[in-house]
């Protein structure tokens, strides 16, 4: 069972979501499942995980996306294989188990 670490932004989206002005406790429920199968397993069919080719920002990594929900308004969680400096990614395979959350929010 994969790592996961989280860049700055999905950190952020996760506070958010659990306090504030923002704070919704019905999506925050979501994401976090959503991240518990992906921990458990990448390929989970409900994740609906698959490469996701045009990430602003991080076009030098295979990043993939994986569904919170589906939807109008839908959310996504965009991640990697590896640590967040992409540093020992090979060929978006499972790298020391590590899974690196680069983004959670709307599908781009």
């Amino acid at each position: 069972m994969p790592t996961l670490h989280y860049t700055p932004a999905a950190a952020r989206t996760l506070t958010c979501l659990e306090r504030g002005r923002r704070a919704d406790s019905v999506k925050l429920r979501r994401v976090r499942r959503a991240l518990d199968r992906l921990a458990a397993d990448p390929r989970h069919p409900g994740l609906r995980t698959h490469r996701y080719r045009a990430l602003p920002g991080h076009a030098h990594r295979r990043v993939f996306d994986s569904y919170i929900e589906t939807g109008a308004g839908a959310w996504r969680i965009y991640w990697t294989w590896g640590p967040a400096d992409g540093a020992d990614q090979a060929h978006g395979r499972e790298i020391g188990a590590v899974l690196t959350v680069l983004l959670i929010g709307p599908h781009l």
